[in-house]
């Protein structure tokens, strides 16, 4: 069933009390009732089945009937991403959310087309925020500060997560022959703008080593490119882990 985000839901409680927006969304859009049962989600790893106790005009109490706590599967999936015309980035994050990816890295290259505004990072939690309700996951991706392709590549080295690039043009491997060489460690997928990143991008990343992986003989736009990519690298873990999370 699709659930609900309840940042304050803790693994003691035996109810808890919820207003504000997912009220509305629980009352007045899916319009549940008293004694039905709904799945909440704190967005931390922890979820339950509760059912509802009673309602009032701004907030109702539910009682706890079960509660778990999921644990993040290693190595844990990130993602980094630029900003697209038709805000096509917002579909990457809300797809990926549901996929599972732990952390977004938004990017500002050469070739991007679009700045982001004050409210952009606002708005692609809220995308995430709606994807874990969706798929009933139990994790809220956190979602980073806009940074360029150099601020990140130190960034991620910083934080020990292995960079690997999607591009088009050369010779590369396949990102499944490419993961193997890391399958231990977390890896962050670095896809490009329309239009590909720069050439002095591209030298940039040979200079740093960063590996490079394609997609196959197609040109893919970007959300394409990175739903295929953590496909396959989800598709990668399982297979090591089936009851990877």
């Amino acid at each position: 069933m699709p659930g609900f985000f309840v940042p304050q839901l803790a693994t003691g409680d035996v109810s808890i009390v919820i207003n504000g927006e997912e009220f509305h969304h629980i009352i007045h859009v899916f319009r549940k009732k008293i004694g039905e049962e709904i799945l909440l989600t704190n967005g931390k790893g922890i979820l339950s089945k509760a059912t509802i106790a009673s309602t009032d005009k701004k907030e109702l109490t539910a009682n706890v009937l079960e509660i778990w706590e999921e644990k993040t599967s290693q190595p844990k999936i990130t993602i980094a991403f630029p900003l697209l015309k038709n805000k096509h980035d917002s579909l990457i994050v809300e797809k990926l959310t549901e996929l599972g990816v732990k952390e977004f890295f938004p990017l500002i290259t050469e070739r991007t087309v679009r700045q982001p505004s004050k409210n952009t990072l606002d708005k692609f939690t809220k995308i995430a925020i709606s994807a874990i309700k969706q798929c009933d996951n139990a994790f809220l991706p956190k979602i980073h500060e806009f940074s360029t392709l150099k601020v990140l590549i130190d960034k991620l080295q910083k934080m020990h997560k292995q960079p690997l690039v999607a591009l088009e043009t050369g010779e590369h491997r396949l990102l499944v022959n490419v993961v193997q060489e890391f399958n231990e460690q977390e890896l962050c997928l670095i896809f490009g703008p329309e239009g590909g990143f720069s050439p002095a991008e591209i030298d940039f990343l040979h200079q740093k080593n960063i590996p490079i992986f394609t997609l196959g003989n197609h040109v893919l736009r970007a959300e394409t490119a990175a739903i295929t990519s953590v496909s396959q690298l989800l598709g990668f873990y399982l297979k090591q882990n089936p009851k990877y999370y």
